[in-house]
């Protein structure tokens, strides 16, 4: 039976517009499939991993050698661009962590080192630069504290009175603990048990003294700027992680502090010294030695 005249253009009508929707869906396909193709894949979640007792931060390779020598059973494992190595010193769990240099790669590690290895005590350490002109090199200064030098509020100047930092004024930062009210910390302290232990480790090569170590993503190399430092903030030293990790671990309530040799002074006109990062891991590798298992 030879279906009407109506019927077979509607058919056709159909199948045209079912080819159509078709070839659009397969299209959409492709399109996500090569978007997808082109994107770089997302960073897997961190993985949980044992109770660490220490974990050790550098920010280059020259700051964690002595430590990494040290790692019995030593495993690497990469969480997106920070590496960390898991392994044991005197018969502790340590993982040291490679920062990388500045705020965000030093808030970014602590946060993993934290959320994947659940440390007791995170150690911060490394090489600064000195901000007073009683540090020589080699010195180490063992952080009482940490500050972040470079949070300030200036007040009103109109244009062509030039920059006075006689009208800066420093900026605590605010944590909400607990989820509850905003905490200021013009400094955060640091662990008083490790501080102490810390003092009592030798340093061949210089002093080991108490101070307020400060931070900022710069390197300062004038004078005026270094004393104006010391006078606002009461740092004796400059490095550029040290008080971004110690707000991390300070709003996940993680013990901290934060050790630091003298690798370079304007005061006294001593260039960057690389190998002072060496010597600073070999003084922590010790105090990891000698703190005890809890």
């Amino acid at each position: 039976m030879t279906p009407p005249p109506g019927s077979m253009r509607l058919e056709r009508t159909l199948g045209r517009g079912v080819a159509a929707a078709l070839v659009s869906c397969l299209a959409v396909a492709c399109a996500a499939a090569c978007g997808a193709s082109a994107r770089p894949p997302a960073a897997e979640p961190p993985q949980p991993h044992p109770a660490a007792d220490i974990v050790v931060q550098g920010a280059v390779d020259t700051e964690l050698q002595p430590l990494l020598a040290a790692l019995a059973g030593k495993q690497e494992i990469q969480i997106a661009a920070w590496t960390f190595w898991r392994g044991r010193i005197g018969g502790k769990t340590i993982v040291v962590s490679r920062t990388e240099v500045g705020p965000v790669n030093a808030s970014t590690a602590t946060t993993l080192a934290i959320r994947t290895f659940r440390p007791r005590l995170i150690i911060n350490q490394g090489t600064a630069g000195a901000t007073i002109p009683d540090l020589k090199l080699f010195d180490i200064v063992v952080g009482e504290a940490t500050v972040d030098y470079g949070a300030f509020r200036s007040a009103p100047a109109d244009a062509g009175t030039g920059v006075d930092l006689s009208r800066w004024t420093p900026m605590p930062h605010r944590l909400r603990l607990d989820g509850r009210e905003r905490v200021a910390f013009d400094r955060f302290p640091g662990d008083a048990a490790a501080v102490e232990a810390a003092l009592r480790i030798p340093n061949p090569r210089g002093r080991v003294t108490k101070g307020i170590i400060g931070t900022a993503f710069e390197f300062n190399r004038e004078v005026d700027r270094l004393v104006w430092m010391n006078k606002t903030y009461g740092v004796v030293s400059e490095d550029m992680e040290s008080a971004y990790a110690a707000g991390t671990a300070a709003g996940f309530k993680v013990p901290f502090v934060a050790i630091r040799i003298i690798s370079d002074s304007e005061f006294h006109r001593t260039e960057f010294q690389p190998v002072a990062g060496e010597y600073c891991a070999a003084f922590v590798l010790e105090l990891v030695r000698r703190w005890p298992v809890r």
